[in-house]
């Protein structure tokens, strides 16, 4: 992985919580050991043929280590082209509407009288009707209008975070790769500091210690981005 420090950190330090470095490894060599691609083949379907695909595939304990949130197959073009499109929508069904006289009609217009069969019955009696068919495209509208803003607002938020992320991932690896992970008793571990004992972390704290590193900590709960 690029920036990535594979060699992790030079000096063994035993681990604080049992005392022995037997089982102890460097953080980098124990995430990349949790992870690996597999070649999968799909059976023919139809008129195609077998079809070999290449997965990666990542353990519990290397997705726990990982020094930044998974980038999951997204892209903010998604959420933008969306939001554009239902603005186009919302436009489209705000113009229908007016151009029906829904929107910008007036009450006050001259009553037209008409004779049908001895009976009178103006313009204005079946106006109601019409309005109320278009009524539905002032739903729409409002519809449409309300998902584009909460796509696009979606997608400058990500994109922010996806800066926010690419800024601070060489700072977060820095403090990453001088991390030790002792199998035995499943905790993380630094260096001790002058005047201060090591102390045995979670995973997760390791994690949120890594990350607010980068600047990114307030994702440590979910992990993915």
């Amino acid at each position: 992985m690029t920036g990535i420090e594979d060699a992790g950190p030079a000096v063994l330090q035993p681990c604080p919580s049992c005392g022995l470095g037997d089982q102890v490894s460097g953080v980098p060599a124990v995430y990349h050991a949790g992870r690996d691609s597999v070649r999968v083949t799909r059976p023919a379907r139809h008129d195609e043929g077998e079809e070999t695909v290449t997965r990666s595939v990542t353990t519990s304990l290397s997705g726990a280590l990982a020094p930044a949130p998974t980038l999951l197959p997204f892209t903010a073009a998604g959420d933008v082209a969306g939001g554009v499109l239902l603005v186009l929508v919302a436009i489209g069904t705000f113009i229908g509407g007016a151009a029906g006289g829904h929107w910008f009609s007036e009450d006050s217009e001259p009553t037209r009288r008409t004779t049908t069969g001895g009976w009178y019955y103006t313009q204005q009696d079946a106006a109601p009707a019409h309005h109320s068919s278009l009524a539905f495209l002032g739903w729409i509208s409002a519809l449409a209008l309300l998902s584009a803003i909460t796509l696009l607002v979606r997608a400058g938020r990500r994109q922010a975070a996806r800066k926010l992320l690419l800024a601070g991932r060489a700072e977060a690896e820095r403090l990453w790769s001088q991390g030790w992970y002792c199998r035995r008793c499943g905790s993380v571990h630094f260096r001790a500091r002058p005047g201060e004992k090591a102390r045995a972390l979670t995973l997760q704290e390791f994690r949120s210690q890594v990350w607010e590193a980068g600047g990114y900590g307030s994702l440590a709960e979910r992990g993915t981005f």
